[in-house]
């Protein structure tokens, strides 16, 4: 999202547990070298917590602490005790949807000492929400091409997507569209919520029609301005009204609980029964680039990850819990070992130090939504990496060294809880025909061969399938068909991109054989 107005656009157990142990990271000074949390995961309709490890206990108990995300134990509440030994397991019931759930509580062990509870050991939350879902979409991966499809009526009734051939497509909701209170009674965790539902059902009406057309959705959840105040994080405040989007609120025990209920309520309801399917949710718009589309006004690098890591930790416990099979992704821009002056962090040091946060506490399956722009934006060549090389000092990843970020996410510690690589979707991507149509048309063709042969990749989502008045301006002309509908010829090269003689056409016109410039991965 380049154009910087304000948007009105339309979060086997046992075998589990011990291989967990070994990437539990190091406790806080006063817990290290007692009790350490392995695991924590639903089995059937409890919560199993197990531990290695022990230290003395005044009253000869361990007490397990359950805290929200912006509690630090001993904060919250001692919801079970076992003796205190070496290796002791605890059993919780999970009671999703009650007052007393258990989903998106974080489980630190403490001990009595000196007529106190103090923590002894890690905390760490369920790391398999999924476990508890009810259902399990049939996921629509079909291939990686896809378009952000213009959604203006007289745009979107041509239903280009399935002429171009994509079967992605990507959405963005504001939170203001839940906003209201005029909805169907949503009882959640022993509250009832009424999220708007009368704009969600224009936003049902695309996802049917898409979902029809063979697209599979990936949607981008931002806080707008007009977003009921308990979404908005209270770092955000001074700023409200000067920038696009805001952070999600973690940091109130209202924030927390509106997050999970609405996480579950927009994942129970997009499972493809009747209100249509979303395989992807993306938690934030460029969330390193907070100024522009996060903002928080933390203070500091590590309570701004923090803040964001709690949110989407709820985010991801909330989804998953509902639909196993969604997937769950931040999203970074093109900054990457550099951070510009009005960027909070570098693309880089958001995702090592939010996969530190993460890991800290549990690891889950957390996937990357990317922005690899040129560097410049209005460079309309894909092919040319200027600042962009094959290393991880690069000042940006664009999709000339797309293999830099995947290479990160290759390395062990980045490593899913399956030890898989964390697939990256490229959920926004253009070039400006301003340069030429031949070169942008070209640069599309070449961008998506590094998809294609990226294994990492798992989308490749074209920005936009029409021109934008206010990018326009900005000499960001990223439409493959102009702004009165009229297409490009980007338009029927990204048709025919996997076609030999397109991609010959593109080389011809960037005067290289661009399969000589692909990294494959």
């Amino acid at each position: 999202m380049k154009f910087l107005h304000k948007l009105a656009s339309v979060a086997l157990a046992l075998t589990l547990a011990v291989s967990a142990f070994a990437a539990v990271p190091s406790m806080d000074a006063e817990a290290a070298g007692a009790v350490t949390i392995g695991s924590v995961l639903i089995q059937g309709s409890d919560v199993v917590i197990a531990t290695a490890g022990s230290t003395s206990s005044d009253d000869g108990l361990y007490h397990l602490v359950a805290s929200d995300v912006n509690q630090t134990a001993p904060t919250g509440t001692d919801v079970a005790q076992v003796a205190a030994s070496a290796g002791a397991t605890f059993t919780v019931p999970l009671n999703k949807g009650a007052a007393d759930s258990m989903l998106f509580k974080k489980f630190t062990v403490c001990v009595m000492s000196g007529g106190a509870l103090k923590p002894a050991s890690n905390s760490m939350f369920i790391t398999n929400p999924e476990a508890c879902a009810t259902v399990s979409a049939n996921r629509m991966d079909i291939s990686k091409k896809g378009v952000l499809p213009a959604l203006e009526t007289w745009m979107a009734s041509k239903n280009q997507p399935r002429d171009l051939g994509c079967s992605q497509v990507t959405l963005t909701l504001p939170l203001s569209w839940i906003t209201g209170g005029s909805g169907v009674p949503y009882n959640y965790n022993g509250k009832t919520y009424n999220f708007e539902t009368a704009r969600l059902s224009g936003y049902d009406f695309s996802l049917r029609k898409y979902n029809a057309q063979g697209c599979q959705v990936s949607v981008i959840i931002v806080v707008d301005q007009g977003a009921d105040g308990n979404f908005i994080s209270p770092y955000s405040y001074d700023g409200l009204g000067a920038h696009n989007y805001y952070g999600l609120n973690a940091t109130t025990t209202e924030g927390v609980e509106m997050l999970g209920a609405a996480a579950s309520f927009l994942a129970n309801r997009w499972t493809g029964r009747g209100f249509g399917q979303v395989d992807n949710f993306i938690i934030g718009n460029e969330v390193n680039a907070y100024w522009m589309w996060n903002y928080m006004n933390c203070g500091s690098n590590e309570v701004f990850v923090n803040e964001y890591a709690n949110a989407f930790r709820v985010m991801y416990n909330g989804i998953k819990s509902e639909n196993a099979s969604a997937n769950v992704y931040t999203c970074i821009d093109h900054q990457w070992a550099r951070a510009e002056a009005s960027y909070y962090m570098s693309g880089k040091g958001f995702l090592t130090s939010f996969n530190s946060k993460i890991r800290s506490e549990g690891n889950i399956d957390w996937r990357v939504a990317a922005h690899p722009y040129s560097a410049t934006l209005t460079d309309p060549c894909a092919w040319s990496g200027a600042n962009a090389p094959h290393s991880q000092s690069a000042a940006y990843v664009t999709m000339y060294n797309l293999d830099v970020l995947t290479d990160l996410l290759s390395t062990s510690e980045f490593l899913s809880p399956s030890g898989a690589v964390r697939t990256v979707k490229v959920s926004e991507l253009g070039y400006t025909s301003l340069g030429g149509e031949e070169i942008q048309a070209a640069s599309i063709v070449y961008a998506y061969m590094v998809a294609m042969n990226n294994s990492h990749v798992d989308g490749f989502i074209l920005s936009r399938e029409s021109d934008h008045a206010d990018e326009v301006a900005q000499g960001l002309a990223y439409g493959i068909c102009n702004a009165d509908g009229s297409k490009k010829l980007a338009y029927s090269w990204y048709q025919s991109v996997d076609n030999p003689n397109t991609i010959a056409q593109a080389s011809a016109v960037a005067g290289v054989d661009l399969n000589t410039l692909i990294t494959p991965r």
